[in-house]
């Protein structure tokens, strides 16, 4: 279903970034201060190389007790990027797919924003099926302490 709204009209253009060095406990209190729900990883010799995100946060340094780590150590450094041309509908495909919540958008091969499941879904509350219907199930087990 292709909905005629590119990826460039919903990003998200304000981008903020993070040094690999930084401790986990700075990008934190860096993401509150700044209202985001990610922050992209940066260093000196490959520029923007990776995401952390709030669930990196609680799954990789909370629920281990990695306190005392830094950003390099628990972001993903696979970015999932969509070209700015893309129509909104294929970003969802493919949150979906990858099972994410943000995409990176590219253009000419630059980084120009972000895209998050949220700003899709304000502009077409619909694409959420999309996100959802791919998503693989899960096969983790639910342990109560």
């Amino acid at each position: 279903m292709e909905t005629g709204i590119k990826v460039a009209d919903c990003m998200r253009t304000s981008l903020v970034t993070v040094l690999d060095s930084t401790p986990v406990v700075i990008a934190a209190k860096k993401m509150a201060e700044s209202g985001v729900g990610s922050l992209l990883v940066t260093n000196s010799q490959k520029g923007i190389y990776g995401i952390i995100t709030e669930r990196d946060l609680v799954v990789k340094v909370l629920a281990l007790n990695k306190v005392n780590t830094t950003v390099k150590e628990i972001c993903t450094k696979t970015l999932i990027t969509i070209p700015v041309t893309d129509d909104i509908s294929t970003a969802a495909k493919l949150m979906g797919e990858k099972n994410v919540k943000r995409l990176v958008v590219t253009s000419q091969g630059k980084i120009v924003g972000l895209v998050s499941q949220k700003d899709l879904i304000s502009i077409a509350p619909s694409l959420y099926d999309y996100i959802v219907e791919e998503k693989p199930k899960s096969t983790a087990k639910l342990k109560v302490y």
